[in-house]
């Protein structure tokens, strides 16, 4: 059976939404925990990465962040993307 990719905008709506959640939780667990945005730089992301990862000017965040994040929240990165 061959399955087809929905078009990108088809999807959209749906990774918007998700991407909004996920940095809402992001910026939670950041302050939950009391950290600063400058105290991320202590886990490999530089202010100005984590400001865009915070505000939504970086829809996509790599792998790498996401695991530098879950260090960060002493999550494992499925918990952390579990919005």
């Amino acid at each position: 059976m061959k399955r087809s990719i929905p078009p990108e905008n088809s999807l959209y709506p749906e990774f918007q939404r998700y991407s909004q959640q996920l940095r809402e939780r992001i910026t939670m667990l950041r302050k939950e925990r009391g950290l600063t945005q400058e105290d991320m730089q202590s886990f490999g992301l530089s202010l100005r990465q984590y400001q865009r990862i915070e505000s939504g000017e970086t829809e996509n965040i790599t792998l790498a962040n996401l695991y530098r994040l879950a260090i960060a929240f002493e999550l494992t990165p499925a918990e952390l993307m579990d919005v």
